[in-house]
């Protein structure tokens, strides 16, 4: 499911998996649209991406011109 060097950055270092799993305390903006008071980084970035893709709002850099022309 994941690329083998994302593996090993995250299996090779138990800290950081501690701190994508660990529950962090939100911001009252970041709250409110999460709907949560407490959840973990990942559980934040999963909900944060799930929006992005129901909404239709990931940019293709492929296919979108360039904001400003030079």
């Amino acid at each position: 499911m994941f690329p083998q060097r994302i593996k090993r950055g995250v299996v090779g270092s138990p800290k950081k998996l501690a701190n994508l799993i660990d529950l962090v305390n939100l911001p009252s903006t970041v709250r409110e649209f999460v709907e949560e008071s407490w959840i973990s980084r990942l559980g934040c970035f999963m909900k944060v991406w799930s929006y992005i893709k129901t909404n239709n709002l990931q940019i293709s850099f492929r296919t979108t011109p360039p904001l400003f022309s030079s």
